[in-house]
């Protein structure tokens, strides 16, 4: 009996120790992984051994109360609160971890749990700073009065752009706020190999979406150059949005190497090679810039040394666009920064918005407003309601000087992690809008998958492809002049008039329909002058031949025949041999103005091909009739001599007829 009573007593002894090597291996393995920025995977660990520890009450409250840092820091508020309250049970006395708790119970909505934790924290520190910014967090939500004030504003789940996943930080890709990318660690990103710890969901990518006719497209992972295996996002344009500036972190066999801002510019469809911008060491963050309207100064978030707490918010500045060398960085003070971080920072104008959690707020990040006066000081407001909720609310973007726009939140409701919201104020709001049709001007029907670019005088450039019908749209900004072009193979180049918004103060819709000639046509280049019998261009005829040059610049692959037609008067022989040298001096004109002369040919055709009247003319010329003939009879059965003269200049024309479309440059 007393061996086997032995043999027990042994066994369990064995098991304890069994047992307790297994939790400590398993802490040890939790504590590794936490500080190495494991966040998500080290809160799961924790939140398994720590009920597990059964005889050190100190080691399991101190267990839980990693468990909560690791869950606040991956940004599962909830579990966070749950375990804080699990470590003050079993009698954790750290300070901190009944700020924490307080922090949670606001992001949790429950401000009376937040009340009564806050007020052991603050009767063990009463002088703590983040004590003070919680109970005036209290206070605010309690009273709640700049929830009142910003009711107007109706905000709406972004679905179209969101997932289960993280997505987050909008930014405008093009000058009609048609075109958004924003950051996303949804699964379908470009060669997806590695986890962002911190989180346990991929590293994000950014993503694209344009709004068509039919509403906004799936959006879709750029490429390759921009997308890599590590974590992108938080991107940001220059204001004609040629250049992007990203956020690169990078982490590679469980070491961090900070996180970067890149920049690229756009090529056609994909992008220069990325740079990265030397603003910190490379251990350190420099992560969501924004940029000045004049492309001269960046604002973004840190950790750098020398700031206050947290991430901070840092300036930078350069000489010119074209300088990739940006300045010491300047920290942006104590009354921007706190000890805890501010992040996502947005310019409009001369208003900075950010997110910060170390200022009085609803729970979490809140967004915040802050502008400076003549002295240099700032003043910081919170954006209230319906901006900011109890959970994070961060990396708000404005459409120009309207009150609408995107930001991000984890507030709940919607459909997995950070979410994009929209919002917009329920007042009217001044558009203007270009549409028109693209048709062909022989056969005066519609073109579709025509290229439409609209050229703005603030250095846009947006580009359309012509719908079935051969309809095309753009929004306008306020106070810019526009000119559309048109380009289809087999098509000569067309521009639109101008289209101004400059002054209007109501919105309005502006119509360019378009005709495009097909390279089959022979066109006319009307305006071209000679002296009288003499092969000599005239000075009135330079405004003709230049825009000749234009077209044959706006249409490098065409190859020409120039032709030139005389009247019937005098010998044909001699009408043939000046219409050649007619013909002859309109490209020497052009050569010499720089148009290869392998792409032109002087055809002289004398009086052997008389005009046949168009409708156009007809209508211009109420003596003549569509598909009549303007010969040598036709002309002489006339009584009216103005008449006469009339169909005499009528057949003396330039005209120009394409011969291939397929030139190539000698090298």
């Amino acid at each position: 009996m007393n061996n086997t009573r032995n043999n027990l007593i042994l066994f369990c002894l064995t098991m304890f120790t069994v047992v307790s090597c297994g939790v400590n291996a398993r802490l040890k393995k939790a504590n590794e992984i936490y500080e190495a920025g494991g966040y998500d995977k080290s809160a799961n660990l924790y939140k398994k051994v720590a009920p597990k520890i059964k005889k050190d009450k100190s080691k399991k409250a101190e267990t839980y109360f990693k468990a909560g840092e690791a869950y606040r820091k991956s940004g599962n508020s909830l579990q966070a609160g749950r375990n804080y309250d699990m470590a003050i049970r079993n009698g954790y006395k750290n300070a901190a971890v009944f700020m924490h708790a307080a922090a949670m119970a606001l992001m949790n909505d429950d401000v009376e749990k937040a009340q009564n934790r806050l007020k052991t924290f603050r009767d063990m520190e009463p002088n703590n700073r983040q004590g003070v910014v919680l109970q005036q967090s209290c206070e605010m939500i309690l009273s709640d009065k700049s929830a009142k004030s910003r009711q107007q504003y109706k905000v709406e789940n972004m679905k179209i752009f969101n997932s289960k996943y993280h997505d987050f930080s909008p930014s405008y890709a093009s000058s009609d706020y048609e075109t958004v990318f924003f950051t996303s660690s949804r699964k379908d990103g470009a060669g997806k190999t590695k986890t962002f710890e911190a989180t346990g969901q991929n590293n994000a990518d950014i993503y694209k979406s344009v709004l068509t006719k039919k509403g906004w497209e799936t959006p879709q992972p750029l490429d390759n150059t921009i997308n890599t295996v590590d974590e992108e996002g938080a991107s940001v344009f220059n204001s004609n949005y040629t250049t992007i500036y990203y956020t690169q972190c990078v982490k590679e066999n469980g070491e961090k190497f900070g996180c970067s801002i890149m920049t690229a510019k756009s090529k056609g469809d994909s992008w220069t090679e990325p740079e990265k911008l030397k603003l910190v060491s490379d251990s350190m963050v420099a992560a969501h810039a924004a940029l000045s309207a004049d492309g001269l100064t960046m604002y973004f978030s840190s950790n750098v040394f020398g700031g206050f707490g947290g991430l901070d918010l840092w300036k930078t500045g350069r000489g010119n666009e074209d300088d990739n060398f940006w300045s010491e960085p300047v920290n942006l003070g104590s009354q921007i920064n706190t000890p805890g971080d501010e992040v996502f920072p947005t310019l409009r104008g001369d208003t900075l918005y950010f997110s910060s959690n170390g200022r009085a707020g609803y729970g979490g990040l809140d967004i915040y407003k802050a502008w400076q006066d003549s002295d240099g000081i700032w003043t910081t407001v919170n954006m209230g309601k319906p901006f900011n909720s109890n959970a994070d609310d961060f990396g708000i973007v404005f459409e120009g000087e309207n009150e609408r726009g995107y930001f991000c939140s984890r507030r709940k409701g919607g459909r997995g992690g950070d979410d994009i919201y929209s919002f917009k104020m329920d007042i009217p709001v001044i558009e203007f809008d270009l549409k028109g049709t693209v048709r062909d001007a022989k056969r005066n029907v519609p073109l579709a998958a025509a290229e439409v670019v609209l050229h703005g005088s603030d250095g846009s450039s947006l580009k359309r492809v012509t719908e079935k019908d051969g309809t095309f749209r753009f929004r306008l900004a306020k106070n810019t002049e526009y000119m559309a072009v048109v380009r289809r193979s087999g098509y000569f180049v067309q521009k639109s008039g101008r289209i101004n918004t400059e002054g209007l103060t109501e919105s309005k819709t502006f119509t360019q329909n378009l005709l495009i000639t097909p390279y089959s046509e022979i066109v006319e280049i009307p305006n071209i002058f000679f002296e009288y019998g003499k092969a000599d261009l005239s000075k009135e005829s330079t405004a003709a031949l230049d825009n000749l040059i234009a077209l044959m610049n706006e249409n490098p692959k065409i190859v020409i025949s120039l032709i030139a037609h005389t009247d019937n008067r005098g010998s044909e022989g001699a009408n043939m041999n000046l219409s050649q040298r007619r013909a002859q001096a309109v490209v020497d004109y052009l050569v010499f103005n720089g148009v290869d002369d392998e792409r032109l040919e002087a055809k002289g055709m004398g009086e052997s091909q008389p005009r046949k009247v168009t409708a156009e003319i007809a209508a211009k010329y109420k003596f003549l009739k569509t598909g009549q003939v303007l010969s040598e009879e036709f002309i002489n059965s006339l009584q009216d001599n103005d008449q006469k003269e009339t169909c005499h200049a009528l057949n003396r024309r330039t005209e120009i007829k394409v011969l291939s479309e397929d030139y190539e440059p000698n090298p």
